[in-house]
């Protein structure tokens, strides 16, 4: 008797198993911030992965299950894996006993990924494994890493005098700041530098550039060396310091030839002194052929006489 009852038992606890449908969570979604990494960044890629068997309805294949049944239960994530590549490294690639999923339920890991300093740019495919469910099902997806490397990028409008007459060592730099990105950039910040030179401000605080988005920026110039504004061109170097997420970057310096405004009021002034030269001498020559003129009627007077 007893063994019959353990028999009926084992049957009904078959029955009752045959009866859930365990899934594995077949929906996978990433997103990394920052969006775009750059090389040496550190980004923190967030996979989502979510239990989709209620979407397919009650008793349908999902796509990935452990048994087939007319009730959906919550199926376990018993390990992740992240594996990064020779240019993409994955900080701590494995995630153990993550719980239960049920249905339409998600979970979220997070793993770093550092770029290294001699990453390609474009996007690089890191394979995640998922292994789950109760009879321990594996599933593979590429999680997509972008990597761009452009920088700030910058650009010398115009330099106009501030007043020639009163301050002939100063003018205004007008500059074109522009975030050629995909994603948003933070704290940007120029920094002017130049010998014999001297900027105001010394740093321009810009801050958040979204992608595309580009700013026009003014720069005071004084010359320390006032014998400096009447040379040739000088070169200016721009270097623009932001952030791509919590990373630091600092861009090659823009180097532009800097052509001070005043220069053609010096050449006004020159024409002027010119002109003026001009007419002392022609006043100077009127003078002289008239007393000479003057000189020889007088001489043709003591003669007749």
């Amino acid at each position: 008797m007893k063994r019959i009852l353990i028999i009926i038992l084992a049957l009904l606890i078959t029955g009752l198993a045959g009866g859930y449908e365990y899934r594995m969570p077949v929906n996978i979604q990433s997103s990394t911030t920052p969006a775009v990494l750059m090389p040496g960044d550190e980004a923190i890629l967030a996979i989502q992965m979510q239990n989709g068997a209620a979407a397919y309805g009650v008793g349908k294949d999902a796509g990935v299950s452990s048994l087939s049944s007319n009730v959906l239960l919550s199926t376990p994530i018993n390990r992740t894996l992240l594996q990064g590549t020779s240019e993409l490294e994955v900080i701590d690639p494995y995630r153990y006993d993550l719980g239960m999923v049920g249905p339409n339920d998600q979970i979220t890991v997070f793993y770093k990924v550092r770029a290294r300093e001699n990453v390609s740019a474009g996007t690089t495919l890191l394979n995640f494994t998922v292994l789950g469910g109760y009879d321990m099902i594996t599933i593979n997806r590429n999680i997509p890493i972008k990597v761009d490397p452009s920088a700030v990028s910058m650009a010398i409008i115009d330099s106009t005098s501030s007043s020639p007459s009163t301050t002939p060592s100063k003018a205004t730099v007008n500059l074109n700041v522009a975030n050629p990105r995909e994603n948003t950039l933070n704290a940007v910040t120029i920094v002017p530098s130049a010998q014999g030179m001297r900027f105001s401000p010394e740093r321009y605080y810009i801050g958040t550039m979204d992608p595309d988005e580009v700013f026009t920026i003014s720069f005071g110039v004084e010359y320390t060396d006032l014998g400096k504004t009447a040379r040739n061109p000088s070169n200016v170097s721009f270097v623009a310091e932001f952030k791509n997420g919590d990373t630091w970057h600092e861009s090659e310096p823009y180097i532009a030839t800097y052509t001070p405004p005043l220069q053609a009021d010096r050449s006004n002034n020159n024409l002027l002194l010119m002109a003026v030269g001009a007419l002392v001498l022609l006043a100077a020559g009127g003078y002289l052929y008239r007393k000479k003129r003057l000189s020889k009627n007088g001489d043709g007077g003591k003669g007749s006489s």
